[in-house]
């Protein structure tokens, strides 16, 4: 065993239970590292208990924070401490000093309040100092609790970010806004990975623009960034991004983007400015280009203009005479709903004989749909596409031909991420197996055998897929597992069915 090269023994119990490589702390010393990889590898402080109390008691001990890598910090919510027992004393006095001062009470509390946030600061960041390799930090809030605590926030967004400033290599932050002009003097020379939150609640456009002068210092710094992420969240309801277009500035380095916003594209007044400053000068660069939607929440001042519902397609139509020489993979969020999608087929076919991963959310395509963008994925018309080796799509009805259809256009594919909404149409399914998920199953394998049958071994057995997975959601949860007994049968062993959670597509 100790002839054995760590990297083995790490990639062998990267098949094993979390659970069961941190119990391999107490088995002997090569396998202690293992264990305390395993269970100190992400350390994450979101709330006040006497857990965090130990948490950062190990800590303090060099053999322990050596092994942190990636540190979470999600501030939390100081309560005042209650008392269970006054003395009689001390509730005369209570008394005495409220009869002269009538928020006496309320006074003391917040004292106790301070000095409990007072102490946690201390203890955090006491452990935080010690953690010399950390590569990864996110700090983030929930932007629509109505209380928090500002001293959390200063205490761990520059003072941490210094302490990690020569080995960081990834940085998330969703913080309030005003609090983003504490970045301008930090500088991270080794970070490659950065994504802000902007959140600006019901604040003006003037507000911002002046709190965020600082922050833009800072990001004008990061000259090794390879990745940049910028999401608006949905309670930013007088944020509009396209003001701050030319701010970004240009990186030497940066390989993929990604830009999420409300799907009403309310807080981007124009795609195109954004698309000409901040995506089109690193054009030569990028390799992943992702455009996302969130969920709509407040609605911006003001009338909407209707054609900021496709900020989408105003983006990829700017970008149809710039050559992306390098990008590799796309996330799209095919939105609206209803639209249609000659943009994204033109954009594809410009860029078919480079895309190897490809990932479309939000809309539940139909097979007509779904022929019509492999189409133009094809690098010549009636040749098939060989580059895409990874597809992430929704499907309306998943059903033996939609998957007959893919192994047909995509031959090289690798991995299938494969949403749906529905089994089969309901014209096809008997009225008494309409409400019962075990009767429509059933009836789904017969109608899928009979279908996919003839197709199993000339179409699969000669296709280069390795993994398919279901994505799992609300509606079509009670299928997976035995829609996922079903494909095992009918693909080769070599294709490795699974699951994935409700988180894309």
């Amino acid at each position: 065993m100790n002839d054995t090269p760590y990297d083995v023994w790490s990639l062998v119990t990267s098949f094993l239970p979390r659970n069961d490589v941190e119990n391999l702390c107490g088995v002997n010393k090569q396998l202690r590292e293992l264990g305390l990889d395993a269970r100190f590898g992400e350390v994450k402080f979101d709330k006040h208990d006497s857990g965090m109390k130990r948490l950062c008691e190990m800590l303090s001990r060099d053999e322990v924070a050596t092994h942190v890598k990636k540190l979470t910090i999600e501030p939390w919510l100081v309560q005042p401490r209650t008392k269970t027992y006054v003395s009689r004393s001390e509730n005369l006095w209570n008394r005495v000093n409220t009869f002269f001062n009538s928020g006496y009470m309320q006074q003391e509390a917040e004292k106790r309040v301070q000095k409990r946030i007072n102490k946690d600061i201390m203890r955090v960041t006491s452990a935080v100092q010690r953690l010399n390799r950390v590569d990864e930090y996110q700090i983030s809030y929930n932007e629509r609790s109505t209380k928090h605590h500002r001293q959390l926030f200063e205490a761990f967004l520059s003072p941490t970010l210094e302490a990690f400033g020569s080995t960081l290599a990834k940085l998330t932050i969703k913080v309030p806004y005003n609090l983003l002009q504490q970045l301008s003097y930090v500088r991270l020379p080794q970070l490659r990975e950065f994504d802000i939150y902007l959140c600006t609640g019901v604040a003006s456009m003037d507000k911002v623009k002046y709190a965020l002068d600082g922050f833009f210092v800072f990001v004008h710094n990061l000259q090794s960034l390879e990745h940049l992420g910028i999401s608006a969240t949905s309670c930013s309801r007088n944020l509009d991004l396209s003001y701050f277009s030319a701010r970004w500035g240009t990186f030497p380095h940066l390989k993929s983007f990604s830009l999420c916003i409300p799907f009403n594209g309310g807080l981007l007044s124009s795609p195109e400015d954004f698309y000409e400053h901040l995506i089109k000068p690193h054009a030569g660069t990028l390799e992943k280009l992702k455009l996302s939607t969130s969920c709509g929440g407040l609605a911006p001042q003001g009338s909407l203009d209707p054609a900021c519902h496709y900020w989408i397609q105003r983006i990829l139509r700017s970008s149809f005479k710039t050559p992306f020489p390098r990008l590799r993979e796309v996330e799209l969020a095919l939105r609206p709903l209803k639209a249609e999608l000659t943009d994204l087929h033109t954009f594809l076919q410009l860029h078919s004989a480079s895309l190897q991963n490809l990932c479309l959310t939000d809309r539940a395509l139909n097979i007509q749909e779904l022929d019509q963008i492999f189409e133009s994925l094809e690098r010549l018309p009636g040749h098939r596409n060989d580059v895409l080796e990874t597809l992430g799509v929704k499907m309306e009805v998943l059903d033996a031909r939609t998957l007959v259809l893919i192994a047909h256009r995509l031959p090289q594919l690798k991995a299938l991420n494969l949403a749906f909404t529905d089994l089969m149409e309901d014209a096809k399914v008997p009225e008494q197996a309409r409400s019962r998920p075990q009767l429509r199953l059933a009836r789904y394998q017969d109608s899928f055998a009979k279908m996919l049958g003839p197709y199993s071994i000339p179409v699969f057995f000669d296709w280069q897929l390795r993994y398919l997975n279901l994505i799992e959601s609300p509606s079509t949860t009670p299928w997976i597992n035995g829609l996922a007994h079903i494909f095992r049968d009918y693909f080769p062993p070599t294709v490795q069915v699974g699951q994935l959670p409700a988180l894309v597509i």
